[in-house]
């Protein structure tokens, strides 16, 4: 057939011991440098080689920098399938470094956002709970204030009917004793006067009635009949005054006094029968407030009870929430270590990494070039360039 490409005639081989002394050196050796007589600056391995070295320095990396020395050996005795194998690999390996700082700082924003919203929930329900047993507090404190007005008011009530019962069946005894006398008074006065009348009636001081002159004597039938005038009889009676004139005669005195004990009578039943309601009224106001205030009372202790209990019940829940509260500021902080504290940011360390893979890619590219004069034919470019683009 006819050729298609130029041929890749093979180099005549340099110095061994030359050549791998240049390749071994680090850049910080002494002994040997990239300006070796047996690798000049034109010679693709070595601008290889420098490449990645000169990546190691600029990036600060220690790892990148072991990885260019033991490429170096392998450039003098092994294949280029061999070294690109071993780029391919540390390719890979910084790919995978990456992928899982990606991971992880997926998952650290992730418990970084949820904790800190975890905390800002719990500090607000922690201050709302606050909040609510302060207003629940005033409002127990207001409720016993009340409940004992309630209580005072109902032991006044509770006096007032004691103290008016009592003086009410003082008054009522007071009263019916008065009745009492004044009508034992009465009667007295009454039987009094009519000895006094039966008595002048008998002396003709006070004219008789038509019915009393005719009398029959319970024993006999016939009526008695008296002398004009009596052996007996010396004088007619003549007494000082007339028993019935005004206001000098006996019986007129005592009829008088007898109206005074009939009047007495009548206004202390009267009055009797004004205290006696105006006490039944005043009793039943006073009961009906005081039952009223009972009432409130019992209510309000009930109320107080209620909040009381609720008060426990929210006491219990900021505890708990307070706990849950401090574990998560706790969980925040044994976060900063693994997800936010550090030496680099993950844009640097990302930035690096990205880096370090474009020069092993770039190293794979001019390393292929160096295989070209070698008796083992190395992949094409287009295939490396295809690899990488795989890869990437």
């Amino acid at each position: 057939g006819v050729r298609t490409e130029a041929p890749s005639n093979p180099l005549p081989p340099m110095a061994p011991t030359t050549e791998s002394e240049s390749l071994l050196q680090s850049p910080s050796s002494s002994s040997s440098s990239f300006s070796s007589s047996s690798f000049s600056s034109k010679n693709p391995k070595e601008r290889a080689l420098r490449l990645l070295r000169q990546e190691a320095i600029r990036q600060h990396s220690k790892s990148f920098e072991t990885f260019a020395d033991q490429l170096a050996s392998k450039l003098t005795a092994s294949p280029f399938a061999e070294v690109n194998n071993m780029i391919q690999k540390m390719i890979f390996r910084l790919m995978d470094e990456q992928k899982n700082e990606d991971e992880h700082k997926n998952w650290c924003d992730l418990e970084l956002s949820k904790t800190n919203t975890s905390i800002e929930d719990k500090t607000a329900k922690v201050s709302e709970i606050d909040l609510k047993m302060q207003a629940d507090q005033a409002t127990v404190a207001a409720l016993a204030s009340e409940i004992t007005a309630a209580n005072d008011k109902v032991a006044e009530f509770q006096a007032f009917i004691d103290d008016s019962t009592q003086i009410r069946q003082e008054s009522k005894a007071e009263n019916e004793a008065a009745i009492h006398d004044a009508q034992q008074a009465q009667n007295a006065i009454a039987k009094a006067v009519a000895v006094l009348e039966a008595f002048y009636k008998d002396s003709g001081m006070v004219a008789k009635e038509s019915w009393e002159f005719v009398q029959k004597s319970k024993k006999a039938a016939a009526p008695v009949d008296l002398p004009e005038k009596p052996s007996t009889w010396e004088a007619g009676y003549s007494g000082v005054s007339d028993p019935k004139n005004q206001p000098e005669g006996i019986i007129t005195v005592l009829e008088k006094i007898s109206a005074d004990f009939s009047s007495m009578e009548a206004d202390t039943k009267a009055q009797e029968a004004t205290d006696e309601k105006n006490y039944q009224d005043s009793r039943k106001e006073a009961e009906v407030e005081m039952a009223r205030r009972q009432k409130e009372g019992e209510l309000k202790t009930q109320e107080k009870a209620r909040l009381t209990d609720k008060l426990t019940a929210l006491q219990r829940t900021k505890k708990r929430t307070t706990a849950e509260l401090e574990a998560t500021q706790q969980y925040l902080k044994d976060l900063h270590p693994a997800c936010v504290e550090g030496d680099s940011t993950y844009e640097e360390r990302k930035g690096a990494r990205d880096s370090e893979i474009q020069a092993l890619k770039e190293a794979q590219v001019i390393l292929s070039e160096a295989f070209k004069s070698e008796e083992e034919e190395p992949p094409s470019l287009v295939e490396i360039r295809r690899a990488n683009f795989a890869i990437a």
